[in-house]
């Protein structure tokens, strides 16, 4: 009997994607081997990030590098480090009233659950444009919302260069307009793995002085871990105010065995072979298609890229011939056994994404909906 079935927690095929609600992802045997070793000794924490940190940075070609114990701690601490520098003085000395008159500036449509942690450091988040993130954006907009206490820039990029859609404002063009005002650019990358170019794109190639993703998506590290990566300037107070120093970020407490877990993990992730994950998804894909071109109620196609924009293929299965709906469907295999978790995204039917797949479990995902098929049929003749 495993922990789960002890606890009387079902486990399930996770065919959303790298969802926190889900577990994210599974780290491999060789981070979880890491993981272990690290929690039988004592070490110096301060000496074990300072190492880690060192690696961390040039694994990713970036200047600087900082672990910690989410992606929203590292947005809190990117920021923490945009008011110090932006008064020139130590953040804990810093009066709640001068926290308080720093803004950063946002786009609408980046509004998410999670930039709730910059305002949790007190400054102000003002946000610009429009909900719709198609919507043209004039740069003019952007440009005339800096004043004296605006410390930083935040973006959260659904594709390399931003988002899609001729006329809305891209990366490119918001860290040009937030550079000539000589401010800082924080991008949130948190699923913006694979690629994992980057893990070096923003800040590097594109001159972004932060970018911030999640340890526990596609990076395979600790579900409760982020990263930091970007300018040593930046990263150098970033690394004065978090655990286990004694600033606003110790109580965002990170251990030893996270640490060498996540270090672990982004070095397996830099040296993976990416295309050929592609093509392992892209069979995956095939193979649900393939298994459900003869069904009565089910037609599978191809779709790209994913829900987060990363550049893998999902399938999505449509219902046809019956009035079952998405909602039901979804009940129908997660209630199954295998259970199997998908989501619908407001379409008429389920989309599979193979990313946190093992093998085997889309062969089981093929059976399932075949099983449901004949279900659905029977129901039919009988009514």
């Amino acid at each position: 009997m495993n922990i789960y079935e002890e606890l009387g927690v079902p486990t399930l095929i996770n065919a959303v994607g790298t969802y926190t609600v889900v577990g994210a992802s599974r780290m491999s045997e060789e981070t979880l081997a890491a993981m272990c070793e690290a929690a039988r000794s004592y070490v110096s924490m301060e000496r074990l990030q300072a190492a880690v940190h060192r690696k961390v940075a040039d694994l990713t070609r970036n200047e600087a590098a900082f672990l910690c114990n989410s992606c929203s701690t590292a947005i809190y601490l990117a920021i923490a480090a945009c008011v110090a520098r932006h008064y020139g003085r130590d953040f804990g000395t810093l009066s709640a009233e001068e926290i308080g008159r720093c803004e950063v500036i946002a786009l609408w449509g980046q509004h998410i659950p999670y930039d709730h942690a910059i305002e949790q450091l007190g400054v102000r988040l003002r946000f610009l444009g429009y909900p719709n993130m198609e919507a043209a954006f004039d740069p003019r907009v952007l440009e005339s919302a800096f004043h004296e206490n605006t410390v930083c820039c935040y973006f959260a990029p659904r594709t390399p260069s931003g988002y899609y859609g001729e006329g809305c404002m891209n990366l490119e063009t918001f860290r040009d307009v937030t550079h000539r005002a000589g401010l800082p650019v924080l991008v949130d990358g948190a699923a913006q793995l694979p690629p994992k170019s980057n893990l070096w794109h923003f800040t590097r190639d594109m001159g972004c002085e932060m970018a911030c993703f999640s340890g526990g998506k596609d990076l395979a590290g600790p579900q409760a871990s982020g990263l930091l990566v970007g300018k040593r300037e930046f990263l150098e107070i970033v690394s004065s105010l978090g655990f286990p120093k004694y600033g606003c970020g110790r109580i965002m407490k990170i251990g030893r065995e996270e640490i060498i877990a996540l270090y672990a993990a982004i070095r397996q992730y830099v040296a993976a072979d990416e295309e050929a994950r592609l093509q392992w998804c892209e069979n995956e894909v095939r193979k649900l298609i393939a298994a459900l071109r003869e069904t009565v109620h089910f037609s599978a196609e191809r779709t790209w890229p994913n829900q987060a924009g990363q550049p893998l293929p999902r399938a999505f299965v449509s219902l046809k011939n019956t009035s079952l709906k998405p909602s039901e469907l979804r009940r129908m295999l997660e209630e199954g056994s295998p259970s199997i978790i998908c989501y619908s995204e407001n379409r008429p039917g389920v989309y599979v994404n193979p990313m946190c797949l093992a093998d085997g479990e889309m062969e089981q995902i093929a059976k399932r909906f075949l099983e449901l098929d004949l279900i659905l049929e029977k129901g039919e003749r009988k009514s």
